[in-house]
């Protein structure tokens, strides 16, 4: 079930062994450092030693890393060692990647590019080329994580930077891997095991068998995938490399799963678990707990299973790791229906689709990162553009102004000969006045664009996050309904479900797929009006007709709270709006009364004409709205409410509410108090020539 997780996301292990392996000892040597950095200390030591402690803190602490990465950067600056500058700016991109913080580890990456390239730095162009593809890599973009490594490889290459080479092929094969592109994957790991054999670096040997290994395996060349995992595990064994010696064993066992020999598989897993607990791998110990947990299942002992794949589930509660909480939830669906525990098995197959719609909308967030990026690069290439201008100008505005103050200088001379010096003051104050004037107004002009520039920023912010709301509560309210109710259908169709259980299952989903059914209409008509445009068909009808027709279209659930429902419009009343759009204000209105009222609850309808205005007024007991949900209340900030029976209001609904009136020249406003009800009213025009 679990054989795909093997070998993908290499690089990110590669930085995670490496950091468990060194903590330990950096502990130690970062004693060392801090002694060594003394407040009398030449800038040349201080910038060696605060170099060397943002290089120990990788393992440590990712946010200390940072700080001493940008001291010893601001210290290069002063004495002007660009070098270092370069590869301060990455070490401070490389703390923010750790904290997952791509969008910053971009930035500080380009920042460290840009001074590499302007000082024609060819290794720091290497490096900063391979961090930019890690980012790209952790962001979902291949092409552009391929791209931008094998430039750092051919940099790289200029400079016979062994280590960055041999790091380089290892990238681009797991890249390749993680795209299903298992031949190019093959090529780079082989040259990765050629160069590390040629240095003979016993660890990236090691490692190197063990990617191949999961290659072959991805190419269901078995075989093959069994004689590298054993060399990788001989390798590991002979030199003493605890964290391979993990791997090759978990490499091992999941070929054992293949094979369908679960026990020789389970004796694989122990060993690795025990060397990932010994070494404290987090991640690799629960990939190795989740193929435990499968090897249980297969051999149906579901107590043994359930152990292991809990362990895994609540570390990535803590660790918030996506990968091994859908692992984990895709064994314990398997795992509830195996044992015929369908409720429980919908609970987790329920949240293992809520976190598949997250991991999809943080990659549609991770594609806006990276647009948003090229397009601060591209600004930042025009902005850089205009100042180079700016300079040249005010370089040739120095040397005129240079030359006419000699040229005033001599007449001055000249005009003392001749008994005219006030005079010439005179004249060369009003320039210099003019020249003030000049300057004090376009600083003027560059400040009302600073501002302009500021108000842009926090407009697109805001548009960014409605654009996110929006995004979360289409994914999370509207596709897991019905998710679900097509797995209870599948599960039904294959007979694991019998009739009963599935009626039981319905009646508890009936509220949510009603709910979801409103919430589509809503959608649908606002989708509609931000793409085409509201268009208003206003008409004569009577409103008391519309609300005796709502009311009777939520009698099943007016019944089923026991609620008290009163239309107070005696007689027929006219408004002169579009039936269609208040039709659907109504029943919007109406229905949220419903959802939020307590059993045995009253609500009453009135309307009555004032002046030109027909108001229309829906009053409830119910709980009330509290002042800060009521201010955002039709605005897409306001967040999703639920009631005392689970279900969910959405903001949507009243948004379209407050557009359909006002577009009908009519206006809506709510009244309301915690624990004493609240009642909506809208007002619409009551005749045609007011239109």
């Amino acid at each position: 079930m679990l054989q795909k997780t093997a070998t993908n996301h290499h690089i990110l292990y590669v930085i995670l062994l490496f950091c468990t392996m060194f903590a330990h000892a950096q502990d130690n040597k970062i004693a060392t450092l801090l002694q060594e950095l003394t407040p009398d200390a030449p800038d040349t030591t201080r910038l060696r030693v605060l170099k060397r402690l943002s290089t120990a803190y990788t393992s440590v602490d990712p946010e200390k890393k940072y700080q001493y990465a940008n001291k010893y950067r601001l210290l290069a600056t002063e004495m002007g060692v660009d070098t270092l500058v370069a590869h301060g700016y990455m070490d401070m991109g490389t703390s923010h990647g750790m904290r997952n913080n791509l969008d910053s580890a971009l930035f500080y990456f380009d920042k460290g590019l840009a001074v590499s390239e302007k000082i024609n730095y060819k290794a720091g162009i290497a490096r900063a080329l391979s961090n930019i593809g890690y980012a790209y890599d952790r962001l979902d973009n291949k092409e552009g994580a391929i791209k931008n490594i094998l430039q750092a490889l051919e940099m790289f290459k200029q400079v016979k930077h062994k280590k960055g080479i041999n790091q380089c092929y290892v990238n681009l094969g797991a890249l390749y891997f993680d795209i299903g592109q298992y031949k190019f994957a093959e090529s780079y790991f082989k040259l990765a095991l050629q160069k590390y054999t040629e240095a003979k670096d016993n660890t990236g040997i090691a490692h190197c068998l063990f990617t191949l290994g999961g290659t072959y395996k991805a190419l269901k060349q078995y075989e093959k995938a069994k004689d590298y995992y054993q060399r990788s595990l001989k390798m590991a064994d002979e030199f003493n490399i605890p964290a391979e010696i993990a791997l090759a064993r978990w490499g091992l066992g999941q070929m054992d799963v293949i094979d369908k020999n679960y026990k020789k598989a389970l004796s694989q897993f122990e060993i690795a678990l025990k060397i990932n607990r010994e070494v404290q791998n987090e991640y690799h110990k629960d990939a190795v707990l989740i193929s435990m947990a499968d090897a249980y299942l297969s051999l149906k002992e579901y107590q043994k299973a359930e152990a292991c794949v809990m362990e895994a589930y609540n570390d990535s509660k803590i660790s918030k790791s996506g990968a091994i909480k859908t692992q984990s939830l895709e064994v314990l669906v398997a795992l509830n229906k195996a044992q015929r525990n369908f409720e429980k098995a919908l609970e987790y197959q329920t949240d293992f689709i809520a976190i598949n719609d997250s991991i999809a909308l943080e990659k549609t967030t991770k594609n806006v990162v990276l647009t948003d990026f090229d397009r601060v690069r591209s600004e930042n290439d025009h902005l850089l553009e205009n100042n180079t201008k700016i300079t040249k100008k005010n370089t040739s505005y120095v040397k005129a102004i240079f030359i006419t103050s000699i040229m005033l200088l001599f007449v001055v001379i000249l005009l003392a000969l001749y008994y005219k010096r006030n005079n010439d003051k005179k004249a060369i104050n009003h320039l210099l006045q003019e020249q003030k004037d000049e300057i004090a107004s376009i600083n003027k002009e560059l400040e009302i664009l600073n501002k302009e520039a500021v108000a842009k920023n926090a407009e697109l912010e805001q548009l960014n996050n409605v654009k996110n709301k929006f995004f979360s509560i289409v994914s999370h309210d509207l596709r897991s309904p019905l998710s679900t109710l097509k797995m209870l259908f599948g599960l039904y169709r294959q007979g694991q479900l019998n009739e009963h259980e599935l009626n039981e299952l319905l009646s508890r989903l009936e509220h949510t797929i009603f709910n979801t059914a409103v919430f589509l209409d809503n959608l649908l008509e606002w989708s509609k009006n931000q793409l085409e445009g509201i268009i208003v068909k206003p008409e004569s009808f009577d409103v008391k007709e519309l609300v005796d027709a709502n009311i009777r279209l939520l009698d099943s659930q007016i019944r089923i709270k026991n609620l008290r429902v009163e239309n107070t419009i005696l007689t027929p009343i006219t408004a002169f709006a579009d039936p269609n759009m208040i039709n659907l204000v109504l029943r919007n209105l109406l229905s949220n009364a419903v959802k939020f009222c307590n059993a045995n609850d009253l609500i009453s309808i009135k309307a009555e004409a004032k002046d030109d205005l027909l108001v229309i007024c829906i009053r409830d007991t119910g709980p009330g709205i509290n002042e800060k949900d009521l201010a955002k209340l039709f605005s897409l900030e306001h967040t999703t409410t639920t009631n005392n029976t689970g279900e969910k209001g959405h903001q949507l609904g009243l948004v379209l509410c407050k557009d359909m009136v006002e577009q009908n020249k009519g206006a809506i406003r709510v009244e309301s108090k915690e624990g004493e009800g609240t009642v909506f009213c809208i007002d619409l025009p009551k005749f045609q020539n007011k239109l």
